[in-house]
């Protein structure tokens, strides 16, 4: 069934965002791939997720696979600049130790502490703060109504665009290559996927397929019949900046939902909307800021009281609507040669190394060696069974 001209390749990855590009580096760095193609739409990333977003590599999570997954990236970014060096230049990323703060302002602390259990039992340095112990450390919060929080000083942030444009640089390095098309049919043929067609006319046929299109991914899964609960859910995102002396700040994330913390010379964040309707709504709420995210802003650190708002934006999550958890592993129930890495719901930065190394040996080894996260496979999807992370997300 194959067209005239196909393009043959040994394995196709649909989608060249920063967890498609990081699936496409693992895959080559070993030799052992054969040809890998990347198609992705739009070299600019324009319209992706990662440039938009805050570029956060935290262990704050309640599931295992998510907290070891984290760890993992820590250690990778913190090497990437040698890592993914090209002819001696280094790729900067802008990697900062400075620190993530969970603060449960909600009356939530018992989920907080056993996730602090966890965490620290897994290898995360984790330190677990009262009323007294929140404001000794980081005195311009008002901690009147936190009953507990919980701190991570190893996690770090990123330039998450170069991040993923090293990652793009070095697969290509490496002999990935990277077509700017769109995928329009997927076909297949006994059981197994065997081809794609893009809208350029391109047809190319492939013994394994990776699905990492982001918010894309379940349009792109129905040519094929792969059902996936993936929608694009846009954040509204602020850059801000106060005259005030404050002191260095972690990341800081509640149970009521802001989210922030230091860039530049002032700070970004914002107030995500996990129940808005799912679609791309990229447009700047004009009062959002002023009701919503300043009052709360003032409230958790009283001296942004006079912040001045300097820029807001919309970006976007690609949103697990099942459990807001990542969708990795292969199709099960279907084409067993199609593997999908989707649905991150904001996590797919931090998780990128960690979703690269582990697809990289399902497909070329035949299962898991480094990290077990098969609890993220589709089967649950299939099954409807939620596994979902408890507390803050």
């Amino acid at each position: 069934m194959h067209p005239k001209n196909t393009m043959k390749a040994d394995i196709v990855i649909i989608g060249g965002g920063i967890v498609g590009s990081a699936i496409a580096y693992f895959l080559a760095r070993g030799g052992r791939a054969g040809r890998v193609v990347v198609i992705e739409p739009d070299p600019s990333y324009e319209f992706s997720a990662t440039p938009a977003s805050n570029g956060g590599i935290r262990q704050l999570f309640s599931l295992p696979e998510n907290i070891l997954m984290a760890r993992y990236g820590l250690d990778f970014f913190s090497n990437f600049h040698q890592t993914m060096a090209i002819d001696s230049e280094a790729a900067d990323i802008g990697f900062k130790r400075r620190g993530y703060l969970f603060i449960s302002d909600r009356g939530d602390h018992a989920q907080m502490e056993t996730n602090h259990r966890l965490q620290d039992s897994l290898g995360a340095r984790v330190d677990l703060l009262d009323r007294d112990g929140l404001k000794a450390r980081f005195p311009s919060l008002n901690g009147d109504d936190v009953a507990l929080a919980v701190h991570s000083p190893d996690d770090a942030w990123i330039n998450p665009q170069a991040a993923l444009m090293g990652f793009r640089a070095k697969a290509r390095a490496l002999g990935v290559d990277y077509i700017e098309d769109r995928v329009t049919e997927w076909w297949a043929e006994g059981g197994l996927a065997r081809g794609v067609a893009c809208k350029s006319g391109a047809t190319i046929a492939a013994d394994s397929f990776v699905l990492a299109a982001g918010a894309w991914s379940a349009e792109i899964g129905a040519l094929i019949g792969l059902a996936l609960p993936v929608e694009a859910m846009c954040r509204e995102s602020h850059y801000f900046v106060t005259s005030n002396d404050i002191e260095p700040l972690p990341f800081i994330k509640t149970e009521s939902h802001i989210a922030f913390g230091p860039e530049g010379e002032g700070f970004s964040g914002g107030l995500p909307d996990w129940d808005q309707p799912a679609g791309f709504h990229l447009g700047v709420h004009p009062s959002r800021f002023e009701d919503l995210v300043w009052p709360m802003l003032a409230h958790r650190i009283p001296k942004l009281e006079t912040l001045k708002l300097r820029r807001s934006w919309v970006g976007h999550y690609a949103r697990n609507a099942l459990d807001l958890t990542a969708i990795v592993g292969r199709w099960e129930g279907g084409c067993e040669n199609v593997y999908m890495a989707c649905g991150y719901s904001g996590h797919g930065i931090m998780h990128a190394p960690a979703s690269g190394l582990a697809l990289a040996e399902l497909i070329l080894d035949g299962g898991y060696q480094s990290l077990d996260i098969s609890a993220f496979g589709y089967g649950r999807i299939a099954a409807g069974k939620p596994y979902r992370e408890q507390g803050i997300i």
